[in-house]
């Protein structure tokens, strides 16, 4: 694959998150009908293991990483009593909060890294910066190694002769995609977009979420969402002007639409955030 892909705009407004990270050496697993919400990576340093995915039987040993998608129900296990060593993550890279930015992708679930010292030398220097004495520099670090641990992994994966794209490319998608991560204020009209583009309101709505995984309209929400919540909780703006900087000039139907998907009204929302001692997560 070429190294500029198209899908390249969309990786770069993505953010990372590191759920969970740990070394195991165990003589026994067995992880069975298994579907977590966020990827699983699982690097075997010594010894073997099973996966079962899909219908299918894949062996893993050492060298190998296995990486199983969200949402995809399988089996981990280990047929053997020898002790096998795992570095594993979990970890999501998401934009805005709710799309996967490596779903156009089918990675093969087992796959060998081209230098695996080299992996194994930032995932140990991840695990001491995270597992070590908060600070500002440690956190800066934390997040340029955990970049570092994925980027790794993802070149290694993408340059695989069995990776797929899922969903062919489109120029115009991606543009309507930008258009909205950088403007979710405005207020998106599919009919509008469709005279644009040459395209039926329809069908972008349903080609949109083939790409994508969600619908402009329903992203537009999630961005609208997300961007009011960081304004309450950082900012000590008028509830009017929030309202107004997340898309909406009636302030009756801004409340309405915060309260349909938090249960809280703006105020009570930027209440409870203060109250609970609670700060902003930028990614």
């Amino acid at each position: 694959m070429k190294n500029n892909h198209p899908w390249l705009p969309l990786i770069e407004k993505a953010s990372l998150h590191m759920l969970e990270h740990d070394l195991h050496r165990r003589t026994e697993l067995r992880q069975v009908n298994r579907k977590l919400p966020f990827y699983i990576a699982s690097y075997i340093k010594e010894g073997s293991c099973r996966l079962h995915i899909a219908g299918r039987d894949y062996f893993a040993g050492p060298g190998d990483v296995v990486l199983i998608p969200p949402y995809e129900l399988h089996d981990h296990v280990k047929d053997t009593n020898e002790e096998t060593e795992f570095l594993w993550w979990h970890f999501t890279l998401q934009v805005a909060g709710c799309i996967d930015a490596l779903q156009a992708f089918r990675f093969p679930v087992i796959f060998r890294l081209p230098e695996p010292e080299q992996f194994e030398s930032v995932f140990h220097e991840y695990s001491r910066i995270a597992d070590g004495m908060s600070s500002l520099s440690g956190s800066l670090m934390k997040k340029a190694k955990a970049l570092e641990l994925v980027a790794i992994l993802i070149d290694a994966a993408i340059h695989h002769p069995d990776v797929l794209l899922k969903a062919e490319h489109s120029d115009p998608f991606m543009s309507m995609m930008t258009e909205l991560l950088d403007n979710p204020e405005r207020r998106i009209d599919l009919a509008e977009l469709g005279k644009r583009y040459y395209m039926h309101p329809t069908y972008i709505a349903e080609r949109f979420k083939k790409l994508f995984g969600i619908t402009p309209t329903r992203l537009q929400l999630q961005l609208r969402l997300r961007r009011a919540k960081q304004l309450l909780e950082t900012e000590s703006r008028p509830i009017t002007e929030i309202a107004r900087l997340s898309g909406y000039e009636d302030i009756d139907d801004f409340s309405r639409f915060f309260k349909s998907k938090t249960g809280l009204s703006p105020l009570k929302y930027r209440t409870s955030r203060l109250a609970g001692g609670a700060g902003s997560q930028f990614n």
